[in-house]
């Protein structure tokens, strides 16, 4: 029997009740990926992440399935880290009252897709699509989707028969990012997709820093920084918004930075971890 302290984070909440509700655990070794799996579903939080304290290595996990990459898990994960003080930081720093990663290298590429399929698909019209689409590949690959105004953005309202119709039914799992902006505030919304279900994800971390490795490929000289808001159609109890806030350096690395707050935490007796 193993105990594994755990903590309750809240990422990119501007208040303490707010933002994206995240585990961290803290474990001595890299856990086995079933019991970590099954620990995320039993504690049912959007991601939970496994810190091991010797290395600040971790991994992330939903209730359902691995991911490769979370920029949540990863500060709450360095907030943790600073906390136990388990050495120099590795994973992330803090600045002022916000905590900052740098997200994976990304790589972007055209979208052939038909427009007017595609904004049929989102329930809006044609001409409610600004710019380029494309294909962001870093941690995921998604799909970035500028519109032309901040109400486009909220009125979104995707089919995923005729989503994954327009996409040629891509067999993967499909990642796909709606922004506008409005001067240095971004409204963001973020949708899993797989051809069986469609989710609206919170705290989309990865999709903010898509927007950034977008802004980069269409000529955007760096170093720009943008406040991002996202959560507004998602309804919860509890004021679900979540601010995140993208900067690109001179360097063209993409950072992505929040608040974490925590809320609580305890111990667990695990067998096999």
């Amino acid at each position: 029997m193993v105990k594994i302290p755990f903590h309750l984070l809240n990422i990119f909440g501007e208040r303490r009740m707010g933002g994206c509700p995240v585990v961290i655990c803290e474990t001595t070794k890299r856990p086995d990926p079933a019991v970590a799996q099954r620990l995320a579903y039993q504690f049912c939080a959007p991601e939970t992440g496994f810190l091991e304290t010797r290395s600040q290595s971790w991994t992330a996990y939903t209730p359902q399935l691995a991911l490769p990459y979370s920029t949540a898990v990863a500060l709450g994960a360095s907030s943790i880290a600073a906390q136990i003080a388990i050495g120099a930081p590795t994973i992330g720093y803090k600045k002022n009252d916000l905590w900052w990663v740098q997200t994976p290298a990304g790589h972007a590429r055209a979208a052939q897709v038909d427009n007017l399929a595609l904004a049929a698909a989102l329930g809006l019209n044609p001409a409610d699509l600004s710019g380029p689409l494309l294909w962001i590949d870093s941690d995921f690959t998604q799909l970035v989707i500028p519109l032309r105004a901040r109400q486009h953005v909220l009125q979104v309202a995707p089919r995923l028969d005729l989503l994954m119709s327009a996409l040629g039914n891509p067999h993967q799992l499909l990642q796909i990012a709606l922004w506008s902006n409005d001067g240095e505030v971004l409204t963001l919304r973020a949708f899993t997709a797989d051809p069986f279900h469609l989710q609206e994800d919170f705290g989309a971390g990865s999709a903010a820093a898509a927007i950034g490795h977008w802004f980069i490929a269409n000529g955007n000289t760096p170093p720009f920084s943008f406040r991002i808001e996202q959560g507004h159609t998602i309804h919860r109890r509890i004021s679900p918004l979540s601010v995140l806030y993208l900067d690109v350096d001179a360097q063209r690395r993409v950072a992505i930075g929040g608040r974490v707050w925590q809320l609580g935490g305890g111990e667990l007796e695990v067998d096999g971890i």
